[in-house]
């Protein structure tokens, strides 16, 4: 589809659902969004959402702008985009050393910032995106009241505000069968952010609070018999349980192996296989028409699974690994997702997962980011192209969320 189809279609979309092309809006008021139903996941396209950016010092001192120093440096960040940050809070900025084309220099924001969350969700409610999962890494659970909290918090009014949904997601990384007991702290978090899960905003599926845990066949210092005792309590507690999974998930499943994952994902209420790096523009075809239509497709069908598929823009992440490929999965344009957001329309998942709005460490995000034409000259960084707009990537998950929605209807 050419730019000018594309954009024409998109535009005849957002006028029968009366969404604005604006990035960002001003002009739109608060009594113009309408909330999303969030008492099922059916036909929605959700965004992962990071929120780990500090500035330098803030919260635990990891500003996930770096990797090795205390702030940004010329050879030392950790990012391989730039954020736009047109409509940011001055105040939730910071001045970075990597000089732009006019002669100024880049800034990077805080998400422990007023207004960046509540920015974030109004881009995605502007864009007809239902919402966000939140990602609540394993190893930060014990800050009980540090910045993470804070910005749940912060997603949490914003989706009232906005009528999105939102879902907390943990991230098994940092939890380890062996030193913690990982269903007691997940079953006390929860009770910890009850008002959280509470709000109105909170996402629903089959009359229960939805929850996701991701990392299952992924982070191997978890055990399976844990992911079994994990599953079984959080069902037991009411939730609706989404397990983000490997994605050779089906063959491990078949394999049946003791003391592997197989037993874990037939207790889920939905698996998610994690696709990200799994494929280029030219493998992807093959891995919809056979991994995903066929084998993921007939195993969730025979075991009464729902299903949630991931789509993802490209990747990148040469600034913070230095043994990685610069661009190492193209975005090409915008086609590379293009084609996933129809291979998924076509397949009607439950839900699509969007990975991620602001994965800008590894290069997924679809948030606005700088153009080519735009990036600082003395650091490498990924752009977009220059005959793209900065929010790009936003208006092709608009387009994918209406298709996806009319395929539901």
């Amino acid at each position: 589809m050419s730019s000018i189809t594309h954009m024409l279609k998109f535009a005849a979309v957002l006028s029968l659902t009366g969404q604005s092309l604006g990035y960002p809006s001003d002009h739109a008021k608060l009594e113009d969004y309408d909330a999303i139903d969030r008492t099922t996941l059916n036909g929605k396209l959700f965004v992962g959402y990071q929120g780990w950016f500090r500035k330098p010092g803030e919260d635990n001192g990891n500003s996930h702008w770096t990797t090795d120093t205390p702030s940004p440096e010329v050879g030392h960040v950790g990012v391989d985009m730039v954020p736009d940050v047109t409509g940011y809070p001055s105040e939730c900025l910071f001045d970075t050393p990597f000089a732009l084309p006019d002669g100024s220099t880049a800034q990077f924001y805080s998400n422990d910032c007023d207004g960046v969350v509540d920015l974030h969700f109004k881009m995605m409610a502007d864009n007809g995106i239902s919402g966000a999962f939140l990602q609540r890494f394993y190893g930060y659970i014990n800050e009980a009241n540090g910045g993470w909290v804070e910005v749940l918090n912060a997603a949490k009014t914003a989706a009232e505000k906005y009528g999105r949904g939102f879902v907390v997601e943990y991230d098994l990384n940092g939890a380890a069968t062996g030193s913690t007991n990982v269903t007691a702290t997940f079953l006390s978090d929860l009770e910890a952010l009850s008002d959280i899960v509470s709000s109105p905003a909170y996402m629903k599926h089959d009359g229960k609070p939805v929850v996701e845990i991701w990392g299952f066949g992924i982070v191997n210092e978890v055990t399976a018999d844990d992911g079994i005792a994990i599953v079984t309590a959080l069902k037991d507690a009411g939730y609706y349980v989404i397990l983000g999974v490997q994605q050779a998930w089906h063959a491990e499943l078949v394999e049946d192996e003791a003391g592997r994952f197989g037993p874990v994902y037939r207790l889920a209420d939905m698996i998610q296989p994690w696709t990200v790096g799994s494929y280029d523009r030219d493998g992807y075809q093959d891995f919809l028409k056979g991994r995903q239509a066929v084998e993921d497709a007939g195993a969730l069908l025979d075991l009464g699974i729902d299903s949630s598929i991931v789509v993802w823009p490209g990747g990148s992440s040469s600034n913070a690994n230095a043994n990685e490929r610069f661009d190492a999965f193209p975005r090409w344009n915008g086609t590379f997702y293009q084609m996933q957001l129809d291979g998924a329309v076509s397949l009607k998942p439950t839900f699509i997962f969007s990975a991620m709005f602001d994965e800008m460490n590894e290069a997924t995000s679809i948030l606005p980011v700088l153009r080519t034409d735009q990036l600082p000259t003395n650091q490498r960084f990924l752009g977009v192209d220059d005959d793209m707009g900065p929010d790009a990537y936003l208006k092709l998950a608009a387009d994918g969320a209406a298709s996806f929605a009319q395929a539901w209807q």
